[in-house]
């Protein structure tokens, strides 16, 4: 009875250390699982850093929109008859004296200049002006965005001459041109024409 006894318990021994090698892992299998937990770590990674860059350039775009809209909405308040003195590119035309209007360059909270740009703010006001004149308001200047050369002073003619006290028009574009948070380059443009008949 002895003998079978200790029979009897060595084959339990046996048993329970088979069965405690088929339940764990080997090397191998642990391997592959940390280089499977690995890859899955990656990929969430990727997707929240994705999410997180798309949501700042949403963000971005919606602070350039926005301030190009004040803008256009700022110029609309000036008295159309000095609208393109105070917001064109040249501050000797400005109608309170050199210096006194906002001009064409703008500043939005939270945007960054490109590199690049000379004055160092993201907004600039575009309106029909020949190269080196920005106090010449010009019906023959080709800027198919504004909508030129076209007739501003509605006398049904598209000539060479200075509009800037006699325009019935006045073709606007306000562009914002930032540094986006991941080094790429935002651009957002309004449009919109102004008229006084």
């Amino acid at each position: 009875m002895k003998h079978t006894m200790a029979a009897t318990v060595r084959s339990r021994g046996g048993s329970a250390a088979r069965a405690a090698r088929g339940s764990g892992f080997t090397l191998l299998e642990l391997m592959f699982s940390i280089v499977l937990l690995v890859i899955g770590i990656t990929a969430i990674s990727r997707l929240t850093v994705g999410v997180t860059r798309q949501a700042n350039f949403q963000r971005e775009c919606a602070l350039a929109t926005e301030g190009a809209r004040a803008m256009l909405e700022r110029i609309q308040a000036e008295s159309f008859s000095q609208g393109f003195r105070a917001f064109n590119a040249s501050s000797a035309d400005d109608p309170g004296g050199a210096g006194t209007a906002p001009g064409a360059n703008f500043a939005i909270t939270g945007l960054r200049a490109l590199p690049d740009d000379p004055d160092g703010m993201p907004g600039e006001i575009i309106m029909p002006t020949p190269a080196g004149q920005p106090e010449q308001l010009r019906e023959d200047v080709d800027d198919p965005k504004l909508g030129m050369p076209h007739d501003l002073n509605g006398n049904g003619v598209v000539d060479f001459a200075n509009h800037a006290t006699d325009y019935k028009l006045l073709p606007v574009l306000v562009r914002v041109r930032w540094q986006a948070c991941d080094g790429t380059n935002g651009v957002v443009e309004l449009k919109t024409c102004l008229a006084n008949y």
